[in-house]
């Protein structure tokens, strides 16, 4: 219930910040925010995501159990088949949906204790890379994202990018957590996937939150596929 609550509420706080965004000449909106907003509103957008992550976590036993219904305890003994459903796997399809309608990137990244990500597309860049192992490390506070604008590889297009961490919770230990655990014997998790070796609390990875600005004067605004018109915000 309070995962619930707390998708609910990271809803309606990403829906009233990017709601700060103003209609502009076709194709774009302005973004009328100050440094510390775009921190605040990438922060709700991996929440968000997270949230959903969490929420699949949830149930995703359910899922595989035949013959159960969500909210109803696994019976012991019940046949559990992999249907395709993971956090990862429904992260990646909700990102690539969310992309497409507003142009802003979001991806679950992690360096994999040292085996890399699972599959090429969760593969971190060299920013994504570089942010993950400052998380990685004993000084950094735990639970602290960071953000900052910069250009894609160097030279490309201003984004601002940010990076919410995420922990390894009980929960991921089935997928992720020592091999000698294996449902199927062979050190693999359900899905198929070597397991990892993870303990509950270590840094698991990352959400990466990627936001496409386009300076114009004064004016920062924000690739958009919309036909609409309006007045340009000034930052």
């Amino acid at each position: 219930m309070k995962k619930v609550l707390w998708l609910l509420v990271s809803l309606i706080l990403t829906f009233d910040l990017l709601c700060l965004y103003t209609w502009v000449s076709p194709g774009k909106k302005a973004f009328a925010m100050s440094g510390g907003e775009y921190t605040i509103a990438a922060y709700y957008l991996a929440q968000l995501f997270q949230c959903g992550r969490l929420i699949v976590v949830g149930i995703v036993d359910t899922v595989n159990t035949q013959g159960v219904k969500i909210g109803e305890p696994l019976p012991e003994g019940a046949l559990e088949t992999y249907k395709g459903l993971t956090p990862a796997i429904f992260g990646r399809l909700m990102a690539d949906e969310f992309v497409s309608r507003t142009g802003i990137k979001i991806k679950q990244t992690t360096l994999g204790k040292g085996k890399g990500s699972r599959n090429l597309y969760n593969k971190p860049d060299k920013w994504e890379e570089t942010q993950l192992k400052k998380l990685a490390s004993p000084s950094y506070p735990k639970n602290v994202g960071f953000g900052e604008f910069t250009r894609l590889e160097g030279s490309g297009p201003l984004v601002y990018r940010y990076i919410l961490p995420v922990y390894i919770e009980k929960s991921c230990l089935k997928c992720h957590g020592d091999p000698a655990n294996s449902p199927t014997g062979d050190g693999r998790d359900i899905t198929g996937h070597l397991m990892e070796g993870y303990q509950g609390g270590e840094l698991r990875g990352g959400i990466s939150v990627t936001m496409p600005i386009v300076e114009e004067k004064n004016i920062v605004f924000m690739e958009s596929s919309t036909e609409e018109e309006g007045v340009a915000t000034g930052r």
